[in-house]
């Protein structure tokens, strides 16, 4: 955080609790507008370089996931302290300082040029409540639905011939405690099935997260598989 005057405030945030890319992206631009309101500024100007994010803080993208949904929600609502807010998408390549910050809480280093703060944070910020009023877009049918009825309940499709087709299907799949559907892959291991709305945001993270490759295409798709989704 840099204040007009040239003062330079650096802080370093360590999630102890599970999160991906993007949940990371939001927890960390919650975090500086918590230290801007606190600091009693009213004018502020973010840098993000998730196009992700910037483009669904600035209304380009749909949040269709209900934990990003919540995430934005919980941004606009923080918002109402601050006269101007712009968020802008910066080139990894020019945010090298602030990728340096990032792992800073994992790394161990002496000699550090200036006293930066450390803060844990033990539970995500999205398990306190919040009075933000939340409109739920749901997912609709899938490929997914007459497997996961079978599996749960015993119930087939009243059609014979689509009877058929999932009793073919079935040895190949299973559901877990978490009543989450699950494939088995050639090589074996079980991979994750994805709802056909939310493949566009699993991919957009594989190719714009942190640890993104930028691959395309096959190369891509291959990755999404090693990583255990289907």
């Amino acid at each position: 955080m840099i204040s007009l005057d040239g003062i330079t405030l650096e802080k370093s945030l360590r999630l102890g609790f599970a999160a991906t890319n993007n949940e990371a992206e939001y927890e960390a631009l919650l975090a500086g507008l918590a230290a801007m309101r606190k600091l009693g500024g009213k004018v502020v100007r973010a840098y993000c370089d998730s196009r992700l994010i910037v483009g669904q803080v600035q209304g380009d993208f749909e949040a269709k996931d209900l934990r990003m949904l919540w995430y934005l929600n919980q941004v606009k609502y923080s918002l109402r302290d601050f006269h101007s807010f712009t968020l802008e998408h910066v080139p990894r390549s020019k945010n090298s300082h602030a990728d340096s910050l990032s792992t800073l809480a994992t790394t161990s280093r002496e000699n550090l040029p200036r006293i930066i703060l450390v803060e844990d944070y033990a539970l995500p910020d999205y398990d306190v409540p919040v009075p933000v009023g939340v409109h739920f877009t749901w997912m609709g049918p899938s490929w997914m639905d007459p497997l996961f009825t079978f599996l749960k309940s015993g119930l087939l499709l009243e059609g014979k011939t689509e009877a058929e087709k999932i009793g073919r299907k079935m040895p190949r799949f299973s559901l877990y405690e978490d009543e989450k559907l699950y494939k088995r892959s050639y090589l074996r291991p079980y991979l994750l099935c994805i709802h056909p709305e939310a493949v566009e945001i699993l991919l957009e993270e594989l190719h714009e997260g942190i640890y993104g490759s930028h691959t395309r295409g096959r190369s891509l798709a291959y990755r999404a598989l090693t990583q255990g989704y289907w």
